[in-house]
């Protein structure tokens, strides 16, 4: 009943022509899982850069991070379930870069929606508190509001997965707050690196207000992916 209950909210939520178009898209170009954030990496992420990753999950993102960064780099990452810190820690070692990663067992900001596991030991920091980094990541499930809300650091980059389901304020505040903070925005893209411009960015972000998983007729789908880098 679950596969069904799901099955009628992503029909629901979504425009009829874009579902049908981005589903056969999206499977045409065999999209991966956290391609937007990695391809900002790519795009940004620079030889010797502090990264801060909010939200680790698998430790996809934060290994693209550290091979760019180089051994003279410093990846931080902080990640509230504990099986997916021990499996972050795996795989890093396992990839060679874990002498440049330092993995926390840890939320930043509110817990809304951590699922790699057990959270109950996880400690809590407060966003305020997050260390000067060159780069910083936010893949936090709801949580990048109250982070850039209360953000006292101003990094180079700031890469966001957004949530708009997971946060009550409108679909688009963390556009409107990076560039309060002074931030320009250069690099859209749904969840698997479909790139978007800035109108179907925004269709994403507000379909997104009612259900997790909505798609574009080109194949990107939610939840979308900015990097923004500061202005001088």
């Amino acid at each position: 009943m679950s596969l069904i209950r799901d099955a009628h909210t992503i029909y629901k939520y979504n425009d009829f022509v874009d579902l049908f178009l981005g589903v056969c898209r999206y499977v045409s170009r065999n999209g991966h899982s956290e391609m937007g954030i990695a391809s900002a990496h790519g795009l940004l992420t620079e030889h010797g850069d502090r990264v801060v990753i909010v939200g680790g999950g698998d430790g996809a993102t934060a290994l693209t991070a550290a091979k760019k960064v180089g051994r003279t780099g410093l990846v931080t990452i902080y990640e509230g379930g504990d099986r997916a810190v021990r499996q972050m820690e795996e795989r890093l070692a396992i990839e060679g870069v874990a002498a440049i990663c330092s993995v926390h067992h840890a939320i930043v900001g509110p817990n809304i929606d951590v699922y790699g596991g057990d959270a109950a030991n996880a400690v809590t920091v407060d966003p305020k508190d997050l260390p000067d980094c060159d780069i910083l990541e936010l893949d936090c499930e709801g949580s990048e509001i109250d982070i850039l809300r209360s953000l006292r650091i101003r990094p180079r980059v700031i890469i966001v997965e957004i949530h708009p389901f997971l946060f009550p304020d409108d679909p688009c505040w963390v556009l409107d707050r990076l560039a309060a903070l002074g931030y320009r925005i250069i690099y859209r893209s749904g969840h698997d690196g479909i790139q978007l411009d800035d109108q179907d960015l925004r269709k994403l972000l507000t379909r997104s207000r009612d259900c997790g998983v909505i798609y574009l007729k080109n194949g990107a789908r939610s939840p979308g992916v900015v990097a923004a880098v500061r202005d001088e």
